[in-house]
C-alpha cells in the first residue's frame, strides 16, 4: 500500500470514528436532570420543539425539586409562544410565577403572560374578554414592577387595549343609530364616557350622545351634555357639529313652547 493510500485510509477511519462518536452522543438516552436539561435546551435552540417539550416535561414531572424545574416551566411557555399557543403560554408563564415566585424568570414571565393575552385580543367588533384579561395582566405587572422599563411598555399596551374597548362600545352605539334605537345608543355612549375618558372616542361620544338626546326631545339633557363637551374640549374638532346640535335644541325648545293650534 502506497503512502498516499495509507494516509487516505487513516483519514477515512478517523472520519468514521468521529461520526460514530457523534451519533452515540446524540443517541444517548438522558437519565439525570442535568442530561435532560442539556438535551432539552439543545433541542430548543435547534427548533426541535417536540423533543424539547418532551424533555422539559420530564424535568417538570420527574425532577420537580431540581435546580432546572423553573427553567423547564419557563421554556415550556416559550415553546407555546413559538407554536402560537398563546392561551397555554399564558398559563405556563403564570404557573411559573405561582410555583417559583423567586425565580429569575418571574419578572419576564409576568410580562410575557400579559403579552400572550395581548396576542389573543381580537378586533374591536369581537368579544373582548381576552382584551380585558390582557389589561389586567399588564396593570398587575406595573403594580409589581413600578420602576421597571417594561412598565412603560405595559402602559402603552394598556392604552391601546382600552382604546379597543372604547371603540367596541362606540361602534355599537353607531349600530343602534342605524337600527333606530336611540335609547340603546345612549347606553353605549355613556359606557365610553364613563369608562374610557382617556381615549379618542370620548369627544365623538359626547356629541353623539347630545344628538340622540335631541332626537328623544330631551333638550335640557342635551344642553348639559354639550356644556360638558365644551368644558372638556374647548378647542375640539367637533365644535361645528356641536353648534349644529345647539341650533337644533333651540328649535326644539321653541317648537315645544309654541301654542298648539
Amino acid at each position: 500500500m502506497t503512502m498516499f493510500r495509507i494516509v487516505l485510509h487513516s483519514l477515512s477511519v478517523l472520519v468514521l470514528l468521529a461520526a460514530s462518536s457523534c451519533a452515540q452522543k446524540v443517541n444517548v438516552i438522558p437519565r439525570t436532570a442535568d442530561e435532560y436539561f442539556e438535551q432539552a435546551l439543545e433541542a430548543f435552540k435547534n427548533e426541535n420543539l417536540t423533543t424539547a417539550q418532551k424533555y422539559f416535561d420530564v424535568i417538570k414531572l420527574q425532577f420537580p425539586a431540581s435546580k432546572y424545574a423553573d427553567d423547564a416551566q419557563y421554556y415550556l411557555a416559550e415553546i407555546n409562544v413559538k407554536k402560537n399557543e398563546n392561551i397555554l403560554a399564558a398559563y405556563n408563564y403564570n404557573q411559573l410565577r405561582r410555583t417559583f415566585p423567586n425565580s429569575e424568570y418571574a419578572k419576564s414571565a409576568a410580562y410575557k403572560a400579559a403579552m400572550s393575552q395581548y396576542r389573543q385580543s381580537p378586533k374591536f367588533d369581537r368579544d373582548q374578554d381576552y382584551t380585558k384579561q390582557a389589561i389586567k395582566a399588564f396593570a398587575e405587572f406595573q403594580a409589581l414592577y413600578p420602576k421597571d422599563s417594561l412598565g412603560l411598555e405595559a402602559g402603552k399596551r394598556i392604552i391601546e387595549l382600552r382604546s379597543k374597548l372604547a371603540e367596541h362600545d362606540y361602534r355599537t352605539a353607531e349600530l343602534y343609530i342605524k337600527l333606530n334605537a336611540p335609547r340603546a345608543c345612549l347606553t353605549y355612549y355613556d359606557l365610553v364616557l364613563n369608562n374610557y375618558p382617556d381615549t379618542e372616542f370620548l369627544e365623538p361620544s359626547f356629541v353623539g350622545k347630545a344628538r340622540m338626546q335631541v332626537r328623544l326631545k330631551r333638550f335640557q339633557e342635551a344642553e348639559e351634555t354639550l356644556r360638558l363637551y365644551r368644558q372638556r374640549f374647548p378647542q375640539g374638532k367637533l365644535q361645528g357639529e356641536a353648534q349644529e346640535i345647539t341650533d337644533l335644541i333651540k328649535q326644539g325648545i321653541a317648537a315645544s313652547a309654541a301654542p298648539q293650534p
